[in-house]
């Protein structure tokens, strides 16, 4: 039970990429769909801030596991979200 997006070029145009992966992540888990849309908006809300001609670098994954992974108890989640620019020398 698992999610990942990832995408790198004009924030413009990555912002669409990565709608398009969102919406093919399918979780079962009511939290985990949650915490997929959070996700979602915050990403779509950082890229809408940043100049059209900056390059950027998006990766979001997550995870559910369980303390008790046979009986499925004691769930929780991991979350990483990184959003960079891309700095050209």
């Amino acid at each position: 039970m698992s999610w990942s997006v990832c995408a790198c070029g004009p924030a413009p145009k990555i912002a669409e990429q990565l709608e398009q992966q969102f919406e093919r992540v399918n979780m079962n888990d009511k939290g985990e769909q949650e915490t997929v849309q959070h996700a979602r908006k915050l990403v779509a809300q950082t890229l809408a801030t940043i100049e059209p001609e900056k390059i950027m670098r998006v990766s979001a994954s997550g995870s559910i596991g369980f303390k008790d992974w046979q009986n499925k108890t004691g769930p929780y989640q991991s979350v990483d979200l990184k959003i960079e620019p891309i700095h050209f020398t």
